[in-house]
């Protein structure tokens, strides 16, 4: 591979919590691979931790669902015009995106219009609910940086400027299997509420509900909240009751994510990180109802999970783990009785877990380093 050897200056988005980790990966590997080159960003801790220069601090937009977009638009708006700035400001060699999908195909396409390279890392989700939007998306982008075998063949329909990079987290050691036998396990339940504010209002309190607490004194030696980023850290907080503070953990804490037993999750990228850490999961999702009667019109996927979505021939035909989307009171009573089946049923449990030993011999490693080879390339 030819290095550029001028000095390259180049522009990432990352618009969520996995994504700024995801992007952080790829900076410290492009830097290894060729030091004289700037980073700036739109994104969160992790991409500061790299050393890229943080325009604007992606955790204020992290939104899921059509209304909660609306309820943020005018922050939402306030970073397309600071990135849009940035970018004829500074012109930029190259704009890697990450994840954060209609913000990010925003950029993309004003990115074409100043010719200005652009290389889209996880792709866009079109499988799940807007495949005939692939063309658009082709034409938006110079090149795709695919993270599931499936995505690769989906997108080779329609270009030839898309690449299988493997998944970054295959890269991450710290994400094996705890060697705790389950019993040995001191957290009886990890709940993941997800990284956006709108996830967290909408789950948290649900997620809740769906556990048995027979006295406060007992709360702390059963669960565990994880938070993904200050901001959620916050908004938690204010949600809980205030004797509740003891319960969070920063999601970034593997060694205390490797404590549960068993966890009730949103849906992302988390259900991979809990696969390849071997931990049972429910996961339990509610959007608005506005934008749930919106969105169950045009997802096509009977699951949602990830970890649903990686193994059999079709997406979604091999499910591991159950899912109760949009939940009323007697789907909680349903997610009480499998976390019990999970505990109780060795034979359920490792069933289970014969599931993420699958995914974990799918998904490929070498993300970052990827990525950063196909980055460079565009830069040359």
């Amino acid at each position: 591979m030819v290095i550029s050897k001028l000095k390259k200056n180049i522009f990432i988005i990352a618009g969520e919590s996995s994504g700024d980790q995801h992007a952080a990966n790829y900076v410290n590997e492009h830097k290894k691979l060729n030091p004289n080159i700037s980073f700036s960003a739109i994104g969160q801790q992790e991409l500061k931790n790299s050393g890229a220069d943080i325009i604007f601090n992606s955790e204020i937009i992290s939104v899921v669902g059509i209304i909660e977009v609306i309820f943020k638009y005018k922050k939402i708006r306030k970073a397309l015009n600071i990135a849009c700035e940035h970018i004829i400001n500074n012109k930029p060699d190259l704009i890697v995106l990450v994840d954060y999908v209609e913000f990010n195909l925003k950029i993309a396409k004003f990115a074409k219009e100043k010719n200005i390279p652009v290389l889209f890392y996880v792709a866009p989700q079109v499988w799940a609910w807007r495949e005939k939007r692939i063309k658009k998306i082709i034409n938006a982008v110079n090149h795709l940086a695919v993270v599931f075998p499936f995505e690769k063949k989906l997108f080779d329909k329609y270009t030839k400027n898309v690449t299988y990079v493997g998944h970054p987290l295959a890269d991450n050691d710290a994400l094996s299997p705890s060697q705790l036998n389950y019993n040995e396990k001191t957290t009886h339940i990890g709940i993941f509420p997800g990284s956006r504010e709108s996830e967290i209002r909408n789950n948290l309190h649900c997620m809740i509900n769906c556990i048995r607490i027979d006295k406060d004194k007992e709360i702390y030696n059963k669960i565990k909240i994880f938070y993904s980023n200050n901001t959620a850290k916050k908004l938690i907080s204010n949600l809980l009751p205030k004797n509740w503070g003891k319960l969070l953990v920063s999601g970034r804490n593997i060694n205390e994510i490797k404590k549960c037993k068993k966890a009730i999750t949103a849906s992302g990228t988390i259900t991979l990180e809990l696969a390849l850490m071997n931990i049972p999961m429910v996961i339990v999702y509610r959007l608005s109802p506005i934008s749930y009667f919106i969105m169950k019109n045009l997802i096509k996927l009977k699951y949602i999970g990830l970890v649903n979505l990686v193994l059999g021939n079709t997406l979604g035909s091999r499910p591991i783990v159950k899912e109760f989307i949009q939940p009323g009171y007697s789907d909680e009573i349903e997610v009480m009785v499998e976390l019990q089946n999970i505990d109780q049923n060795k034979k359920y449990r490792e069933d289970i877990q014969d599931g993420y030993k699958e995914i974990r011999s799918v998904l490929k490693p070498g993300a970052a380093i990827n990525v950063a080879k196909l980055a460079e390339e565009m830069i040359i």
